[in-house]
């Protein structure tokens, strides 16, 4: 039986989660990244060639370990993930995550492929709004339908028979990027999701920043944090901008370029070490697991297994830890100049915090007086929009607040700043692909979700952003 092109298959395999089990039990694990390949490859020919991955994944003696299938990471026209993930496991996919990205993806068609997928016995997905597409501007991205992630997360909740997780980007430098991540986090977390999955980085003090955040809120959630390996061809797309949301260092910067001068077996040691220091550093830091991505063989896969458990035996305090990290970067800046913003002080300087251990005031850039001037002027005349045809004073709406066509009115909700600003349609928070400077992922504007966050934040009304669920709406092009 087929669903819009997607292969329907059942499951009679035992009601049991063991992706789950691990996360409730404190076992500490690896999750390989796999991307589903280009359609040109036949399905069971792709399955077929990367049969040998699942095999040493759930064949690990050394730590525990699983396959994270990634949904539309890179390329244009790949495989859904309800074809690939089936086909390549055939036994014990309650072990894997399923990853469900909402670029090109309505909610129908997403539920669709978490419906399939757990048919087939798949039960933990992790959710994400997706990437735009490498290359393309504001204008050719608003064209695409992004759902976003929170509806998403959201919509595996009510299905109660799913384990759903959440991204965020930890690695931001400024005040309002830092917490415009977080505010959304949490808001995810109060619908449903049940674990986190923080965006690649290197910056160590940013991943321990993530964890001690959440202890200071109370948010007692696993998370694994997503590590990828480095190819000079990697590095090359890094240095020009062609992963969104990863933003390193000059210092970094300077680092990778030395590297990738050196031979390829030189590169790959050097790529091999980093990835030992921050898995190791990652279980210190109270982390459940890392998401590795960027393995193109299976003998990788068996090779991270050996390092990574080596660097665990290698490490056993924080304070060892500490050191081979001191001494691997030479103490490089890994914030990148001038954002240097980090929640907390004292980082890296002990494993967990202690009581004593407080946020630092958020110092957020004030708004303008125009800025303020739109707002007090929406809220007399569209405070109740959101219960009005959408089309109603369509005219006011696009010069005062720059709406542009949906299905239903949501400026009220969104301190009047239209969420089809942003190229993507992201009306509950920011996405994770902002550049520096809190630059939009695909153009040079000012995410429209920082804006938000000062016109709450100078109305004393920061807690919207954590409480307050966005309505779905399509878009109208």
């Amino acid at each position: 039986m087929k669903a819009s092109g997607i292969q329907l298959e059942m499951s009679f395999e035992e009601n049991g989660n063991r992706f789950k089990e691990r996360l409730d039990n404190g076992v500490f694990f690896i999750a390989f990244e796999v991307n589903p390949p280009p359609k040109q490859t036949p399905l069971d020919t792709a399955a077929a060639r990367m049969a040998d991955f699942e095999y040493e994944a759930l064949s690990s003696t050394r730590i525990p370990a699983c396959l994270a299938f990634a949904d539309k990471s890179r390329t244009v026209d790949s495989w859904s993930v309800a074809d690939f993930a089936p086909a390549l496991c055939k036994t014990g996919r309650d072990n894997h995550l399923v990853c469900l990205s909402g670029r090109n993806a309505g909610l129908k068609e997403l539920e669709e492929v978490m419906t399939v997928c757990g048919n087939a016995g798949f039960k933990s997905f992790v959710t994400m709004s997706g990437d735009a597409f490498p290359g393309e501007n504001s204008k050719a991205t608003r064209k695409r339908q992004f759902t976003e992630s929170i509806h998403i997360t959201r919509m595996l909740k009510e299905k109660k028979i799913f384990f759903g997780g959440s991204t965020v980007n930890s690695f931001k430098y400024s005040p309002v990027g830092c917490f415009s991540q977080y505010f959304k986090l949490v808001k995810k977390l109060h619908l449903g999701a049940d674990f986190i999955i923080a965006q690649a980085g290197w910056d160590m003090m940013k991943l321990q920043e993530l964890r001690w955040y959440l202890n200071n809120r109370n948010l007692h959630y696993p998370a694994i944090a997503r590590i990828m390996m480095l190819t000079p061809e990697r590095v090359d797309d890094i240095l020009k901008g062609r992963y969104p949301g990863i933003v390193i260092s000059r210092d970094f910067e300077k680092m990778l370029l030395r590297e990738t001068m050196h031979s390829y077996a030189q590169f790959e040691s050097a790529q091999w070490r980093r990835i030992q220091i921050q898995a190791a550093g990652c279980k210190l830091m109270g982390f459940s697991g890392i998401q590795l991505a960027g393995l193109e063989s299976a003998a990788q896969i068996r090779i991270a297994c050996r390092r990574i458990s080596e660097a665990f035996e290698e490490f056993k305090t924080f304070e060892d830890w500490k050191n081979a990290y001191d001494e691997y970067y030479s103490r490089i800046e890994m914030a990148p100049y001038p954002e240097r913003f980090y929640i907390f002080n004292k980082l890296l300087s002990q494993a967990h915090p202690d009581e004593n251990i407080k946020m630092k005031d958020a110092d957020f850039p004030p708004c303008s007086a125009m800025e303020l001037f739109k707002f007090k002027v929406s809220d007399f005349l569209f405070s109740n929009a959101h219960n009005e045809k959408p089309y109603e004073h369509a005219l006011y709406k696009h010069v005062i607040s720059g709406c542009r066509n949906c299905s239903q009115c949501r400026l009220p909700y969104t301190a009047y700043v239209c969420p089809e600003i942003c190229p993507k349609g992201m009306s509950n928070g920011p996405c994770g692909g902002s550049r520096s400077g809190g630059r939009c992922e695909v153009s040079d504007k000012e995410c429209a979700h920082h804006k938000v966050l000062r016109l709450r934040f100078s109305r004393r009304e920061i807690d919207l952003l954590e409480e307050q669920y966005v309505p779905y709406a399509s878009r109208q092009q």
